[in-house]
């Protein structure tokens, strides 16, 4: 029984760091070996280098006390780089402070939290195994851990200039994203997914019956995740296949929108979606799949893409399925009954939100 309680507490802290938004697809907290560490209980690493470890390594955590999520991701992060670097010692230091910010400033840091480690994290047995997870910044290695909260940006909800330019919260323009000053559109439904994850794929399967239950009662969209990573070259989780079908989903919504009927495109392709032989699901939707392929073959894809995935970025939304509601509110769900529960909770006079939909309690994740 105490095992299984471990267990679960182990779940539940991989479970909250992603709820944060801390712990991003591309820049993961310590990888792999972060998650072998919460279930092996800790690191226990043989030394491949030959060399002998140093009994002790200097690290610095600088962070923003401003930022609620930052402070709890390195609560859970710092017994993890102990339990790796058994000599480890941390010196840790707020961006409010002097030394903070001069420290963020040379060393030509971005964003906070930031893990420095001094040189000698060469010297050490797990050097090796986290080599790439490190990016040299001015004198020091900074673990990359998905960090994303610039802390020379005006933060949205704390009544003060923080930037210095006379304007504070929702009035600056850095906030004009933030889903705190989003403005809100009533019935609106948005919901941001990886065409090719299942959790997506099982949301959207859920749409045909949320869109049957309210009619033309709700205004919804769907948009992709993934990073651009030069002009026109896309990175998606589950690789090419799922950057050209997001393209393609991209291009039966823009050239068939009226009563959604880019969505029989869709639930087509969901039945396969790792399938290359698209066009089938386009003659079935559309009678023709000329107008899809003109679009995603060419430049205009490209373009609609990059133009969709900036949605995401600026919410800072990494999960799929992640649905947003009238424009500001965010949950996470993938069956029916969960979409409209959530969705009534800031529409309850909709008609329809009295309905009970399909519940699949025993389906739930993202990617």
């Amino acid at each position: 029984m105490e095992e299984e309680n471990n267990f679960q507490e182990k779940k539940g802290i991989i479970a909250k760091l992603k709820k944060l938004g801390i712990w991003q697809i591309s820049t993961m907290v310590l990888g792999v070996l972060f998650i072998a560490s919460l279930f092996t209980g800790g690191f226990r690493l043989k030394d491949i280098t030959g060399s002998a470890a140093v009994d002790e390594l200097n690290a610095i955590i600088l962070n923003d006390k401003r930022c609620d999520e930052c402070v709890a991701a390195i609560a859970m992060l710092t017994p993890q780089l102990q339990s790796l670097f058994p000599g480890i010692k941390i010196k840790e230091l707020d961006y409010s402070g002097k030394e903070g910010k001069e420290l963020f400033v040379s060393n030509d840091l971005k964003v906070l939290p930031a893990v420095l480690f001094t040189e000698d994290v060469k010297t050490q047995q797990s050097y090796s195994n986290i080599a790439s997870y490190l990016e040299t910044k001015g004198e020091f290695f900074s673990l990359r851990v998905g960090a994303n909260f610039n802390p020379e940006a005006e933060i949205c909800d704390n009544g003060k200039d923080d930037d210095g330019d006379n304007v504070a919260d929702c009035d600056d323009v850095d906030c004009a994203n933030s889903l705190l000053c989003r403005p809100e559109i009533k019935n609106k439904l948005d919901v941001f997914v990886m065409s090719q994850c299942p959790y997506g794929v099982r949301a959207l399967d859920s749409m045909k019956e949320v869109l049957s239950n309210f009619k033309n009662k709700i205004n919804f969209n769907i948009h992709f995740i993934a990073s651009e990573t030069s002009n026109g070259v896309f990175n998606s989780l589950h690789g090419q296949g799922e950057v050209d079908e997001n393209i393609r989903g991209l291009c039966a919504i823009k050239y068939y929108p009226t009563d959604y009927k880019y969505m029989d495109y869709i639930w087509c392709r969901n039945k396969d979606i790792t399938s290359t032989s698209w066009e089938n699901c386009a003659v079935s939707a559309f009678g023709t799949a000329d107008k899809i392929k003109t679009c995603s073959q060419g430049s205009e894809g490209k373009s609609l893409l990059s133009e969709d995935i900036k949605l995401a970025e600026q919410l800072k939304i990494s999960g799929s399925p992640t649905w947003l509601t009238n424009n500001r509110a965010t949950f996470s769900g993938i069956d029916a009954e969960t979409v409209k529960t959530n969705f009534c909770e800031e529409n309850p006079n909709v008609e329809g939100c009295g309905n009970v939909l399909s519940s699949q309690s025993d389906v739930t994740g993202s990617c």
